[in-house]
């Protein structure tokens, strides 16, 4: 179990830190990717910041992924299973208010649920 978690944390690891490298560095595309509208994303000034925040959390938590000791991903999958949680919330209340097309919800909820699932099924071992 050791090794496989091993391998798990990196692969994610890795790639959150990529996701978010990407992110920070293209914060109108990525939402382009996910759904956003090309005029949102073009004339939305505050959007490059928030996208870059979350970017900024998706490295750490990339970063923390690959220092972890291999007998310690309880707590970060909890960490990572709460954070999911919340980001699933904010997607959800966005669409609620009409300020995400449900291309974008659905999509996100999709890579969200992936998260969550492989952190459960981590977290259950």
């Amino acid at each position: 179990m050791a090794r496989e978690w091993d391998v798990t944390r990196t692969t994610v690891g890795t790639l959150s830190i990529w996701i978010g490298t990407a992110a920070l560095f293209a914060p109108r595309a990525l939402p382009r990717l996910l759904g956003a509208s090309e005029t949102g994303t073009r004339e939305d000034v505050l959007l490059p910041l928030l996208v870059r925040l979350a970017a900024a959390r998706n490295i750490a938590m990339g970063a923390a992924l690959l220092v972890v000791p291999v007998p310690q991903p309880r707590r970060t999958t909890e960490v990572t299973l709460l954070l999911t949680a919340l980001d699933a919330a904010a997607v959800l209340v966005a669409r609620r208010g009409g300020d995400v097309a449900r291309r974008s919800a659905v999509t996100s909820l999709a890579v969200l649920g992936t998260a969550a699932a492989g952190a459960v099924r981590w977290h259950r071992r």
